[in-house]
Parts: structure tokens; C-alpha cells; sequence
């Protein structure tokens, strides 16, 4: 493993990668994947008309060599505007003049090819003389204004084809001549590239992005035709024997010339299956458009991630540099120096205070060295069906391999997100009783190792996997809003420090995640979304709370607000006007659409936790109706105990035949959502309690995850997944290796992930069981100036 990791580093900044390795992606689902290309070990994009014009507004991007390098030229003006590049493309094929120079300006990117097969024209040495490696910015004044003659970006084609096909004996004479004139250039490129140091910053704005981008020169490696297509006179000269001598020749150039040879042009030939045109030498469109990917993530990759935390490129990128992670190691270093002193320090410093700040620092740093640095590579993820029901149906089994049975009472108020005085209320029965804190613990710990798995293995791809999923989402809404409630009514707790004490809990980790990561508060959802939900359960049963215990008046109160909250959220205004002071107020950034596309989905299954609760906390006050209860075995319960199998299981079974047979889009599917999850939620939970010992069992394996969902739902976005949960994170040289290594890399990063997820979880507990009023403005106020600072 350490030789496999260390191989890994041997390219940190993945360019080599780019430049000369890779695979077709091939999956199920996605016709448009199977024609993606994909680097051993890094990201690649699929450069936009608009990126393009990012990275390139303003500058100049030569092409120049045969027919095969004009295709990519013609690739990259489609790339820009696909309908003035097919008009000049068909004008100059009406005027049969193929074997000429070209251009293409569009709002300020301009193209040039450079008809130039042996790589000995004027016109190109002129280009290669006005080159310069660092950009202007960089450079001595006196070489400022000579810059708007640099091209940024310089795509040689390498005189192979030309020299087999003309150039008869001394073939490869001529293929040598042309690659010297051009080799020092590419030893000027290599030197100018040397003289940079990192100065990327997770910080967003605080960087010079494109405009300090390094020009680029690469060369192509001698194309390999598809030999049997190729016409009887081209059969004769352009031969393998030939082809393989001419690039045995370039890969034996000096080191600092051959890493500009994009070997990857010639590996998608190999890779891919009917990839040329009819004559055997030119190719398809598609593979042309991956071609001019590459050279441009090549180029423009640095800069882009400079410009935007949330560009997914990884290929060809810098070490970025991060001051808030070096100076979290810092604090860390002092909070474990002075944590054996604290029981001499001041009594507001406490061991377990600074335990828990440990900890929290700890995970923060970590955080940013497996998805911010280039420690860990990320890599695209893979839909595979089989493999996924299989992981899944592993992770059910051994979920069930360990059952705990509750002997006596549990000291814990149920969803209490820290031990409370109001904890000795609970009656010894109750954490035996209907959704106790155990069976809650297990069933989001179940829903979470599903749902890590689904978004591991890409499976939101398939809409039926996409479509059990999201009952499961809905069914973490409708547990927290029947917690959050049943522990409401129970106690009559509406004080400021209970709200200060679940605000914090809920929100701590994503709240100082975007400093460390550059990313922002709504990237993580569920934080978000269950913070909303919250505070509209606690208004709604705080206001008129004297009616709470009436149903008739609470099920009003219930749907009032349950009217208001999808008016709230489905009306174009309300959101906005909500974000834009929260943006103006904290600096907090969000992504409207997104965030009402989120909540829309469950903005009903909340209220109907807060019903169900409700009804719960009815029947517990009153012995004579309880439901499902362990103490005995009422006539309810034995006489409907079967019909309530039939009810529960038919509902099941109608809303899977409905959902997987009727909705065959994620569109139709989503609107219909919100008016029928709760009809598996509440058979699942009912069904989970019909059996009245069942009450007193749980699993303890997802319990255990499901004390911590919330850690790990948020952290999966930087050390279980990376590219803010959008890629696979894996130890460098780990791409290609064995199934044996890969699953030992897997259980390593998974171990490391479940621990940092249970040390913040621990760390959290131990912040609120102190948290006061005061404290918690604090962490406000510190939070508001910290987005003062670094927005």
C-alpha cells in the first residue's frame, strides 16, 4: 500500500495523468458517459463555450499541423459557437480550400491553425519566438506590451503522418527535423513553469485566477490510424512499424520535452472502439471534443480552481494553500499542550471543553487535507447495479448480526441533543414504548448506511434506487419533527437555551465547515433544511401552547402551518427576500433554487411527524389508550394486530407498484412526493412496532451509526466522498489496483471517516451540555465576523 501511495505522489499535480493515461467510462444508464474520458487518478471537465471564454478572453490559443490537428481546431470554434463554426467550416469546404491557414474570433478568444504538416513554416517560428511561458503580470516590464503577441496556449501537431506518407526513406529525417525546430520551445515552456510556487487559497476572491494562468505548449504524439481503413497507397507508407518508430523517438526525448506529449490522444485510441472516420486517419467529432478537453483542462484547470472553490477539475492543479489550516494546527498543538494544565487554568477553561475543541480541529484540519489538498486523489464514481444491491444486502445482514434487548430505563430524555434537567421526567417505560430513542437511533442508522452507499456508488443515476432513497430522506424530517415535538410537549421546554442547545447541535459543524473548506453553509442541505423545520415546529407550538394538549385545536394549528410553510416555500418571493437578508445580515451565500427544490420535497412529512407525535404523546397520558405498548397485550393489539399487518403491507406494496411503474421520470416522481411519503413512512414505523417484545430490541450496529447521521451526512462531503461529495476520494496510486487492495483502502478511509465523525459528535454533546444563552451569541457574533472577513 505505502509503494502504491508513494507512486501516487509521484505526480501530485496530476498532469502526467492527464497528459498520458486514461479510460472510456462505461455505464448502465448514461449513453452520454460512455463517451467521457476519464485520467487514471484525477477529474476531468468538459470545458463549456462559456469557460472557455473564462479562461481564454483576450488571449490567443494557435493550433497548427495537418488535417488531424485541424480537427481539434474545428472542436474547440464548436466549443464556442457551435453555429458560426459549422457555417465558416461550410464555406471553406465549398471553396476547397482545405490546406490553408484559419481563424475563428468570438467575443475576444481567438483561434488560430496554422497549416503546417512538417512544422517548418514562418508563420509558426514567428508564433513560437513571440511565446512566453509566465504571463504578463509576471514578466519584466520590458516584456509586458510583447505579451499581446503570446499566444496562452500552443497545440503542435507532430509531423509523423506527413513524413510516413511523403517523405519515402528518409521519413524519419524529416520527422526529426520537425520535431528539433519545435523541442526548444518546449524546454522554454518547461522552465517557466518551474519558476511558480503555489498561491491558490481555499478562500474565494483573494487570488489573480485567470489573469495569472501560465502559457502552455504541447505536442501531439505521432496519431495511429486505424490501419485497416486506410486506403492501398496511404497502406504502403503509413505503416505500424513506422508510426511506433516515430513515437519510440519523441518518448526518448529529454524529460522536460516529453512531458509536454499528450500520449493520452493516442490511448483513446486504443480504448475506443469505431473511433475514426471512413479514411482510417481523421476522427470522429466526439473523440476531436474529448481531445480539446484535455488540452484545455491542461491550461486552464489551475486557474479555474482559483477563480471557483467548487470547480470539480483535479487534473493539472497546484498544492493550494490554506492559512486557516495551518493556523488550525497551530491551535491545536496549543490546545494539546495546555489540556494536562487546564485543572490549574481558570474554571471557564475545562479539560472537557478543551478535549472537545480538539477534536473539532482535528476534524476541520482533516477535512481539508483529504478534499482541499492533492494528498488524496479524487476520481469519478461508477454506477454499478449488481455491486450496489450486493454492498446494500451486506450492510442489511450485518446490520441484523447484533441485537441488544433494554433491560430497565434509559437516563436519557429521547432527541434531547444534550443531557437536561428536565431528563427526570421520562418514565421508566418509556424508551420501551412506540419510536422509542433506540428504535429511532436504528432506523436512521440504517436509512444512513444506505443512502452513504447510494451516494458512494452513484446511484442516484437509476431512478428507482433515486426514488427508495428519497422516502428514506423523508423519513429522517418526519423522526426529527416527531422528536423534536414529542420532547416539546412532554416537557413544555420553549426556553432560549433549549433553541440555543439544538441550533447549535444541528448546525456547529456546518457552520465552520465553508471557512475551512471555501464552500457555504446551504452546500450542506440537511443542516439547513432541518434548522427551518425546527424553528416552525417550535413558533407553531409555542404560540397559543395551552392548545397543544386539545387536538382539535393543535391538528388547526397544524395545518395553518402546514398551509403557510408551502406557500412559503412554492411562492417566488418569500425565499429570496428570506436569503437576501440572512446574506446581507451574516454574509451567508445560498442557492435559492436549490434550497426551495429541497424543502418543497418534504415540506409536508414534517407536520405529519408532529401528528403522529402528538397522538403518542395523547395516548401515553392516558393509560386506558395506550397503542402498542410492551405492557401486556391490549385487545387492540391482539385482535388488530394481523389487520394492521394487511394495512401496512398493502400500503407498502401500492406505493412501490405506483411510484416504480407510474412515475417514469425524476420530474413526475418529485412533484408527487410530498403528498405520498408518508404512506411507507408511517407503515414502516407501524409495522416496526406491531410486535409488541420487537419494542424492547434494537440493532445496535445502525443504532450506533445512527447516533451520529448528522456528522457523518455532513462530513461525507470532504473525507468519505471528495470534490464536495461529487467524486470517490482515494490514496494516490490507488486507482488501478487490485480488489483485495481496494477493499483495504475502503475500510481504511471508512474507519477514519466513522471515527472523525464519532469524535465531532462527542465534541458537540460536550459543548451543549455547557452551552449557555450567552455562549451560544457568542458563537453567533464569531461566526457573523468571520464571514465579514472572509466574504
Amino acid at each position: 500500500m505505502l509503494t502504491l501511495y508513494t507512486a501516487g505522489q509521484e505526480d501530485p499535480n496530476k498532469c502526467r495523468a492527464l497528459l498520458t493515461e486514461g479510460t472510456w467510462s462505461h455505464t448502465v444508464d448514461s449513453p452520454h458517459d460512455a463517451q467521457k474520458w476519464e485520467p487514471n487518478g484525477c477529474r476531468m471537465v468538459e470545458y463549456s463555450g462559456g469557460a472557455i471564454h473564462d479562461c481564454l478572453v483576450g488571449r490567443k490559443f494557435v493550433l497548427a499541423g495537418d488535417s488531424t490537428i485541424r480537427q481539434i481546431f474545428w472542436a474547440a470554434a464548436r466549443k464556442l459557437d457551435p453555429k458560426l463554426a459549422a457555417a465558416e467550416l461550410k464555406e471553406i469546404v465549398a471553396a476547397d480550400e482545405k490546406h490553408r491557414d484559419l481563424s475563428f474570433n468570438i467575443e475576444g478568444v481567438r483561434l488560430e491553425f496554422i497549416w503546417d504538416p512538417w512544422l517548418n513554416s514562418t508563420t509558426l517560428k514567428d508564433t513560437l519566438d513571440a511565446f512566453h511561458a509566465l504571463p504578463g503580470s509576471t514578466r519584466e516590464p520590458t516584456l509586458v506590451k510583447k505579451e499581446e503577441e503570446s499566444p496562452a496556449l500552443i497545440v503542435l501537431g507532430s509531423p509523423g503522418l506527413w513524413a510516413a506518407r511523403y517523405g519515402g526513406e528518409d521519413y524519419m529525417t524529416l520527422f526529426k527535423d520537425g520535431i528539433n525546430t519545435v523541442s526548444s520551445y518546449l524546454s522554454l515552456a518547461s522552465q517557466g513553469s518551474t519558476t511558480r510556487s503555489s498561491s491558490l487559497s481555499a478562500l474565494p476572491s483573494r487570488n489573480e485566477g485567470y489573469s495569472s494562468a501560465l502559457n502552455h505548449i504541447l505536442l501531439t504524439p505521432v496519431q495511429e490510424p486505424a490501419y485497416s481503413a486506410l486506403s492501398n497507397k496511404r497502406t504502403e507508407t503509413i505503416t505500424p512499424e513506422r508510426i511506433d518508430e516515430m513515437n519510440d523517438y519523441l518518448s526518448h526525448l529529454p524529460s522536460n520535452q516529453t512531458s509536454h506529449v499528450v500520449w493520452a490522444f493516442n490511448r483513446m485510441m486504443e480504448e475506443s472502439g469505431q473511433s475514426f472516420e471512413s479514411d482510417g486517419l481523421h476522427v470522429d467529432d466526439n473523440i476531436a471534443d474529448r481531445k480539446i478537453d484535455i488540452v484545455l483542462n491542461s491550461h486552464c484547470n489551475n486557474p479555474a480552481g482559483m477563480e471557483d472553490r467548487s470547480f470539480k477539475g483535479t487534473c493539472c492543479v497546484e498544492e493550494p494553500s490554506n492559512y486557516l489550516f495551518n493556523l488550525a494546527l497551530i491551535l491545536l498543538c496549543a490546545v494539546m499542550l495546555y489540556t494536562p494544565r487546564a485543572q490549574s487554568m481558570p474554571k471557564f477553561i475545562r479539560p472537557e471543553l478543551l478535549t472537545a475543541t480538539r477534536d473539532i480541529l482535528v476534524t476541520l484540519a482533516w477535512c481539508w487535507l483529504c478534499d482541499g489538498t492533492l494528498q488524496f486523489s479524487k476520481v469519478e464514481r461508477h454506477y454499478h447495479p449488481g455491486a450496489f444491491i450486493v454492498i446494500c444486502l451486506f450492510w442489511l445482514v450485518g446490520s441484523s448480526s447484533v441485537l441488544h434487548k433494554l433491560v430497565g430505563s434509559a437516563g436519557e430524555v429521547p432527541w434531547s441533543a444534550g443531557k437536561d434537567p428536565k431528563a427526570e421526567i421520562v418514565n421508566n417505560n418509556e424508551d420501551h414504548s412506540f419510536l422509542s430513542r433506540h428504535q429511532t437511533d436504528e432506523i436512521k442508522g440504517l436509512m444512513q448506511g444506505i443512502i452513504l452507499l447510494y451516494h458512494f456508488n452513484y446511484a442516484s443515476q437509476t431512478l428507482w434506487v433515486y426514488k427508495l432513497v428519497r422516502v428514506l430522506i423523508s423519513m429522517y424530517f418526519f423522526l426529527s419533527a416527531y422528536g423534536h415535538t414529542l420532547y416539546l410537549l412532554r416537557t413544555d421546554d420553549y426556553s432560549f437555551k433549549r433553541v440555543a442547545v439544538v441550533l447549535f447541535r444541528t448546525n456547529a459543524l456546518s457552520a465552520l465547515l465553508p471557512f475551512m473548506m471555501g464552500t457555504s453553509y446551504s452546500s450542506y442541505y440537511f443542516a439547513p433544511a432541518v434548522t427551518f423545520y425546527y424553528l416552525l415546529i417550535y413558533f407553531m407550538l409555542r404560540t397559543l401552547k395551552e392548545s397543544n394538549y386539545d387536538p382539535w385545536p393543535l391538528g388547526m394549528k397544524v395545518l395553518a402551518t402546514a398551509s403557510f410553510t408551502s406557500m412559503f416555500i412554492t411562492t417566488p418571493g418569500f425565499l429570496e427576500m428570506t436569503t437576501d437578508v440572512l446574506g446581507t445580515v451574516f454574509r451567508m451565500s445560498f442557492d435559492v433554487q436549490e434550497l426551495r427544490f429541497r424543502l418543497a420535497l418534504d415540506r409536508y412529512i414534517v407536520f405529519v411527524g408532529v401528528t403522529v407525535a402528538s397522538l403518542v404523546h395523547t395516548a401515553r397520558l392516558s393509560d386506558s389508550q395506550e397503542v402498542f405498548t410492551t405492557k401486556g397485550s391490549p385487545r387492540l393489539f391482539d385482535s388488530g394486530r394481523f389487520r394492521f399487518w394487511i394495512i401496512c403491507s398493502a400500503g407498502l406494496a401500492l406505493f412501490l407498484f405506483f411510484t416504480q411503474s407510474g412515475l417514469s421520470s425524476k420530474q413526475s416522481y418529485n412533484a408527487a412526493h410530498p403528498y405520498i411519503s408518508w404512506i411507507p413512512i408511517l407503515a414502516l414505523v407501524t409495522l416496526r412496532n406491531l410486535y409488541a417484545p420487537a419494542q424492547k430490541m434494537f440493532l445496535a450496529i445502525p443504532a450506533a451509526l445512527g447516533r451520529i447521521s448528522l456528522e457523518t451526512y455532513v462530513l461525507q462531503y470532504h473525507i468519505w466522498l471528495g470534490g464536495d461529495a461529487t467524486a470517490r476520494l482515494t490514496l494516490g496510486g490507488f486507482e488501478n489496483a487490485s480488489f483485495p487492495l481496494f477493499l483495504i483502502e475502503k475500510a481504511l478511509i471508512t474507519t477514519l471517516f466513522i471515527g472523525m465523525a464519532a469524535l465531532t459528535h462527542r465534541a458537540t454533546r460536550t459543548f451543549t451540555v455547557t452551552l449557555s444563552e450567552a455562549g451560544f451569541l457568542g458563537f453567533l457574533a464569531a461566526l457573523w465576523v468571520g464571514n465579514l472577513i472572509y466574504t
